[in-house]
C-alpha cells in the first residue's frame, strides 16, 4: 500500500512539474501541438504534425502523422494511423468479461494474474485481453484519413478501416469497412462514402503514405475524387 501510493505521489509530481517541459522537447521534436494536460507514456509516440487535445492520454499508443485528437482522448494499446481527425472525449475500451458459461463476471474468479489487487483462483480460465498485434501489445488499430465524433468507444480487437467516418456517440464492438459510414449503439454501417470502384482506386493510391510535397502538388484535385483518381492513373501512364 506505502510503496503504491509513494508511486502516484511521484507520478503527480513528474507530470505536473517535469512534463511540461518533456511534453516542450516532443512538440519541438516532432513539429506537433500538445496542449496542456496532455500526456504520453508507456513508449507512446507521435509521428508528427500532430494536434493532441488538452487532457488527452495516450498510453502505449503510436499517432500517425497529422493526425489530430481533441481534448480529453483516452488512448490506450493502440495504432493510429495518419490524417485521422478524432473528436473529444473518445476513448479504447480494452479487456472483456465472460457472459455465458462463467458463474461471475469479476476478475478474482478468473484471473490468476490478480489485475486489481486479488484473486481466488491459480489459473486463469478466460481470456479478458484481445491482441491484433500481440508483440507490438496492440489491441485497437485505427486506419488513416478517419473522422470520429465525439465520445465514440471503441473495443478492444476492433480495427477500424482506411477512409472511414464514425458518428458522434457510437460504440464501435466490431471491424469497420474502408470509408463505410457508421453510427449507433453497437455501430453499425449506414451507407459508404464512395461506391465500390472509387473506394479500390484510393485504396490502391494510398495517398496519406506519401510525403507534404506530394500533397501540396496535388491539393487542388482533393476537392474533387473523380479528379483526384484521374489524376493518379494519368501519372501513372507516363
Amino acid at each position: 500500500m506505502l510503496k503504491r501510493k509513494c508511486t502516484e505521489i511521484g507520478s503527480v509530481i513528474y507530470r505536473n512539474l517535469v512534463y511540461p517541459f518533456v511534453r516542450l522537447i516532443i512538440e519541438l521534436k516532432t513539429k506537433s501541438i500538445m496542449r496542456p494536460k496532455s500526456y504520453l507514456h508507456g513508449g507512446s509516440k507521435l509521428e508528427g504534425r500532430n494536434y493532441i487535445g488538452r487532457s488527452t492520454i495516450l498510453n502505449h499508443t503510436t499517432v500517425g502523422f497529422g493526425s489530430i485528437i481533441h481534448d480529453n482522448g483516452d488512448f490506450s494499446n493502440a495504432r493510429i494511423g495518419r490524417y485521422n481527425s478524432i473528436g473529444p472525449n473518445v476513448a479504447t475500451i480494452l479487456g472483456r468479461h465472460p457472459l455465458d458459461k462463467h458463474v461471475s463476471t469479476h476478475t478474482a474468479l478468473f484471473d490468476a494474474s490478480a489485475p486489481h489487487g486479488f484473486t481466488y483462483t491459480d489459473e486463469t480460465t478466460y481470456n479478458a485481453v484481445t491482441y491484433l498485434d500481440e508483440e507490438a501489445g496492440v489491441q485497437v488499430i485505427i486506419g488513416n484519413d478517419i473522422w470520429m465524433g465525439n465520445d465514440v468507444r471503441i473495443l478492444s480487437g476492433v480495427t477500424i478501416g482506411d477512409g472511414a467516418v464514425i458518428g458522434t456517440g457510437a460504440i464501435v464492438t466490431k471491424d469497420v469497412e474502408p470509408y463505410g459510414i457508421y453510427a449507433g449503439v453497437p455501430a453499425k454501417l449506414i451507407r459508404k462514402r464512395f461506391d465500390d470502384e472509387t473506394i479500390a482506386s484510393l485504396l490502391k493510391i494510398k495517398w496519406w503514405d506519401q510525403g507534404e510535397d506530394w500533397i501540396r502538388e496535388h491539393i487542388k484535385q482533393f476537392a474533387d475524387v473523380e479528379e483526384f483518381i484521374k489524376n493518379d492513373q494519368s501519372a501513372s501512364k507516363i
